[in-house]
């Protein structure tokens, strides 16, 4: 009787153990998400370079059937998404980010993008929550499938977000690879490849 006793008050401790663990893991962020500080005049420097950068590539005039690229790094973007993202939403794109996610940011990897943020998964309690998204270009279309998710740094089974990939899945048919310009043209995105540290789009500018 004493040893079943042991036994399961052993059971129950590596049971703790373990729970904690796992708590401990899904409050910690990986080493790369350091949401900067967007009233740095530095960081405010840097997102507002990388926007003028990517909008005069976007614009320029070029032969139709010229091939040319983009190369944006995940250093720029996030400095980018730390103070511009919501307001492009709004203005832009009519939609807001909702109130549960905070502070998110990027990290480009030659396996694919991670995304992180703040997530308020119980009220007033935000833990980091990282996608890891494979984004390529086929036949026009932009398709985009999560790969990996984690809560902290725990591994999180994808079989838990089916319903919620079949919805993504379905929203994704027919988004188009063009960027629309302010004049006649647009921005045919042909091809998108990973790097660790950026992500480089190959693009044609054609009249729509």
């Amino acid at each position: 009787m004493k040893r079943v006793f042991l036994s399961l008050i052993a059971a129950i401790a590596v049971l703790a153990v373990t729970v904690a663990l796992l708590a401990w893991f899904s409050w910690q962020s990986p080493p790369w998400y350091v949401p900067p500080d967007f009233s740095d005049p530095e960081v405010s420097k840097l997102a507002d370079r990388a926007e003028y950068h990517f909008n005069e590539e976007l614009h320029k005039v070029r032969p139709s059937e010229e091939v040319w690229r983009i190369r944006i790094g995940d250093v720029a973007m996030n400095a980018w998404l730390s103070g511009r993202l919501e307001a492009w939403l709004t203005h832009d794109q009519k939609i807001a980010l909702p109130q549960e996610i905070h502070a998110p940011q990027v990290h480009v990897t030659d396996g694919g993008i991670w995304t992180y943020a703040e997530v308020e998964i119980t009220k007033d309690s935000p833990r980091p929550l990282g996608i890891k998204w494979w984004i390529w270009i086929d036949e026009g279309k932009l398709l985009v499938e999560p790969i990996s998710v984690r809560l902290g740094t725990l591994p999180l089974p994808m079989i838990f977000f089916d319903k919620q990939l079949a919805k993504l899945r379905k929203e994704m048919l027919d988004v188009r690879a063009i960027i629309p310009l302010l004049d006649d043209r647009s921005v045919e995105v042909q091809h998108i490849s990973f790097e660790n540290g950026s992500f480089v789009l190959t693009c044609r500018t054609v009249l729509k």
